[in-house]
């Protein structure tokens, strides 16, 4: 399998003269009231770069840059494809379901190959230099998005995806050997009211590593609790106005926020804690 992988690997290799390359980038910056301490301002800059060369691409990711440290990569990767056989190869990151329980992994030397099979998504990845090949399965089942992810681990990660009667739903689960945490969100809009709702059932919470996710950090989750939450939005004349309430091992997390232009000023209040309010400028180009 894995001389296979190697095989279609060097095969895509080749690469056309003349290339078009985009820079894309994301600026966030928040002041934060300090309750309790002074207050703070913090920065990051995200950078992409895409190399284009016919069918190939070539990624590199600056991320988290804060100035006065030095520039580096944090992902670069090749994309390119070849007789209905698609390749990606370098330091990336993974990312288990759609981020409800889990963040993206740490960047990790890598390829894969995917191709359809019988109307079925199927994806080969290997880390560099280790044995071991995953293999990843994706298909429709009657109106439902179903993706295995590591299909032959024991603990697999499944995501099923569905839209009816205008709602979407996305449902995560993967049995571990310590539990199954199983996370369902629920979205719709109403009235130009944009309204979804979150419940996650933990039972192994070492698995549960999502810091920055639709309802925030959930991180801390403890074995045998539900994280259960809902998030609130409408645009209005002032800005988008967003309302946010998780409860996650017994206690409350309130959030409150609106968005005008590059600026989003917010108020979180967790149980038996100060409220923290904080202003980000989030400029994307």
């Amino acid at each position: 399998m894995t001389k296979n992988l190697i095989a279609v690997l060097a095969a895509t290799m080749t690469t056309a003269s003349m290339a078009v390359v985009d820079i894309t980038g994301n600026y966030e910056g928040t002041f934060t009231d300090g309750n309790p301490g002074a207050a703070s301002y913090a920065q990051d800059l995200d950078l992409t770069l895409v190399g284009t060369s016919g069918a190939s691409t070539v990624t590199v990711m600056m991320e988290d840059l804060t100035g006065g440290t030095a520039v580096t990569a944090n992902q670069v990767f090749v994309e390119t494809a070849i007789e209905g056989i698609a390749l990606k190869a370098g330091n990336y990151k993974n990312q288990n379901g759609s981020g409800l329980m889990q963040k993206t992994s740490a960047v990790t030397n890598q390829f894969e190959v995917s191709t359809s099979i019988a109307g079925a998504g199927i994806t080969l990845g290997q880390v560099s230099e280790a044995s071991k090949v995953t293999v990843d399965a994706s298909l429709e089942v009657a109106g439902l998005d179903v993706t295995v992810q590591n299909v032959t681990a024991t603990d697999r990660f499944i995501t099923v995806v569905a839209n009816f009667l205008g709602l979407g739903v996305t449902a995560e689960t993967q049995n571990t050997t310590v539990g199954r945490n199983t996370a369902v969100s629920a979205t719709t809009t109403v009235g130009g009211l944009n309204a979804t709702t979150v419940v996650i059932d933990v039972n192994d919470a070492t698995a549960m590593s999502q810091d920055d996710g639709i309802l925030g950090d959930i991180s801390t989750a403890v074995n045998g609790k539900k994280v259960v939450g809902g998030v609130l939005s409408t645009a209005t004349t002032i800005g988008t106005v967003t309302g946010k309430a998780f409860e996650m091992n017994d206690a409350m997390t309130y959030t409150g926020e609106i968005e005008r232009g590059a600026l989003t000023v917010g108020y979180t209040k967790a149980d038996n804690t100060e409220g923290v309010t904080s202003a980000e400028i989030n400029v994307a180009f």
